[in-house]
């Protein structure tokens, strides 16, 4: 999933701000591309064909280099944090009555783990299609619901740790 625009727009405000502070940085486009391919060791055209994850990396190093503290996420209260681990499984049936539709963290959060597998949206497609999927039983597999973003997040993370490609993002 590529950057968004809040990354985007962090990301470039980090670099000038760097760029001001660092000697022989310049703040011109091409020394931020250069800059940002070296830093990830893999070309870059644009930031905003940055990966979220890239991203994130670039981030985290510019803060870091700048002794800026990360702005701290917006926790959950105990019944969101409850709802958000239950939902979706056989033990949360107390959530069943009441659906709650999947935010854009929900599938933000499986994006990142497609990404950790190398599929796009056709393997996403082709898995969810599939006799294995959480959702196979459906005539309509689309996660739209909390409980179905995290069923769904629940059997691509065990696919990933089978792989060896599970790693935790935040």
């Amino acid at each position: 999933m590529n950057i968004s625009p809040a990354q985007l727009a962090r990301l470039q405000t980090l670099y000038s701000q760097y760029a001001r502070h660092e000697i022989g940085v310049g703040v011109d486009r091409d020394s931020r591309i250069r800059w940002a391919t070296e830093r990830l060791r893999k070309p870059v055209s644009s930031f905003k064909n940055l990966t979220m994850e890239d991203a994130g990396f670039l981030i985290d190093g510019l803060q870091t280099a700048l002794g800026v503290k990360a702005p701290l996420k917006q926790r959950l209260n105990r019944s969101q944090a409850r709802r958000a681990g239950l939902d979706g499984r056989a033990d949360g049936t107390e959530f069943k009555d009441e659906p709650q539709m999947a935010t854009a963290a929900d599938l933000a959060r499986i994006q990142r783990i497609m990404e950790q597998l190398g599929w796009n949206d056709a393997g996403l497609r082709k898995f969810l299609d599939s006799e294995r999927s959480p959702l196979a039983k459906r005539s309509n597999k689309q996660i739209r619901t909390t409980s179905d973003a995290n069923k769904v997040w629940w059997a691509l993370k065990r696919i990933a740790q089978s792989k060896g490609l599970w790693r935790k993002t935040a």
